[in-house]
């Protein structure tokens, strides 16, 4: 009889442990349905997102110390007057995130300057200036105000779409980029996520400060 229930007992015990190492199909496809809090959760995809669109960001404050070389020095007055005065273009090469910081790494379109600047206020993407481009922008940030409130997007974002498949050539491919983007933040709501044809507008507004 004691060998038996001994029998049983280690019966018993292997099937816990079945259950235990392979949970069932539910538990498994509920798992597979959590969404990640965050979608870039690294600086290297969100340095990707931006170096994708190109020599496209401007320095409108580099007079005023917005480009601090690698080593911590600064260009000559000279060179950072010609860098806006020129509207040299930039690329960005890498973002990181330093403390409640953001900066970029950049390098112009002719290779002669290289540094880092912040990404809130340190260059701007050219084609915010595109004046065929200037209805969907303005719609986008109300668009981005309204997520950040908590309003719905909805409509917005169809008058947005709308838009983007008004234009043509090249304004049109942005414009399309933008909405995809735009689309991102909506669901994460991250900085990161921001379009990158409203860099220099969102989050802060660095046109402002430079009329």
């Amino acid at each position: 009889m004691k060998k038996v229930a001994k029998v049983l007992l280690t019966a018993l015990l292997l099937a816990v442990s079945v259950a235990v190492s392979f949970p069932t199909n539910n538990v498994i496809a509920a798992d597979a349905k959590t969404p990640k809090a965050v979608r870039y959760d690294t600086d290297k995809a969100w340095t990707r997102k931006l170096a994708k669109a190109g020599y496209v960001f401007m320095l409108p404050n580099a007079d005023k110390g917005a480009l601090i070389k690698a080593n911590g020095n600064s260009y000559s007055k000279k060179t950072l007057n010609k860098i806006v005065n020129n509207f040299t273009l930039f690329k960005v090469k890498r973002i990181k995130s330093v403390h409640n910081g953001v900066f970029a790494d950049l390098v112009s379109k002719n290779g002669k300057y290289k540094g880092s600047t912040t990404y809130v206020n340190g260059f701007y993407n050219k084609n915010l200036l595109n004046e065929k481009l200037e209805l969907l922008i303005n719609v986008e940030l109300t668009v981005m105000n309204a997520k950040d409130l908590g309003k719905p997007t909805d409509g917005l974002l169809t008058q947005a779409e709308a838009i983007a498949a008004g234009l043509t050539g090249q304004n049109k491919k942005i414009a399309l980029t933008s909405i995809r983007q735009l689309k991102d933040y909506i669901k994460w709501g991250t900085m990161a996520e921001t379009p990158v044809l409203l860099v220099g507008r969102y989050p802060g507004n660095v046109l402002e400060e430079i009329k």
